[in-house]
């Protein structure tokens, strides 16, 4: 089985583990490359995600899969339609690749198909999917790389929805936006 694991996430269909050696392994649905091991094959035991070292959190989305790195720096795998892989394409990626231009980030987190960052300076940034304002930069257009959530300063916290997104601010209120059905 799997053991030394520090921390879980999951997606639509696969699940990925954090482990003490700052490692990632997942299993479950592969279709996408969302198990990160560079093959579309679907796993029957966890399997390691190619290349990715020095974790410090991840986050599953609906087909793809993020992982913050201890430098600040973001690697993200699996289906890109919309651009939630956030490296500057729509290409579908079998292994973790950079997103494009963040650093300094300290937590992140994603759903549906996009994902959000908080990063050092108390801001929020996101990518992917915006049919429904999710990534808070004022549009409902997709975006391949992190586009800035406007207005929204002094975050300790974010947490993202399927269609929406709130953070807390350090003066205890919480803002959110997207989807308000």
């Amino acid at each position: 089985g799997l053991t030394n694991v520090t921390a879980i996430s999951g997606g639509y269909y696969h699940t990925c583990a954090l482990k003490t050696d700052d490692k990632v392994d997942c299993w479950g649905m592969n279709s996408s490359g969302q198990v990160g091991n560079g093959t579309m094959i679907t796993p029957t035991k966890p399997v390691a995600v190619t290349g990715l070292t020095n974790v410090t959190a991840i986050s599953g989305g609906y087909y793809h899969t993020c992982a913050l790195k201890k430098d600040g720096n973001v690697a993200c795998w699996g289906m890109n339609s919309s651009g939630q892989l956030g490296d500057g394409t729509k290409t579908k990626r079998l292994s973790p690749v950079p997103v494009t231009g963040l650093t300094n980030v300290t937590a992140i987190d994603g759903n549906g198909f996009y994902t959000c960052a908080l990063k050092k300076d108390a801001s929020v940034v996101c990518w992917g999917k915006n049919k429904f304002g999710q990534l808070g930069d004022g549009t409902k257009n997709n975006s391949n790389k992190p586009v800035a959530v406007k207005g929204l300063t002094n975050v300790t916290a974010i947490s993202a929805g399927y269609y929406h997104n709130c953070a807390l601010k350090k003066d205890g209120n919480v803002a959110c936006w997207g989807y308000n059905y």
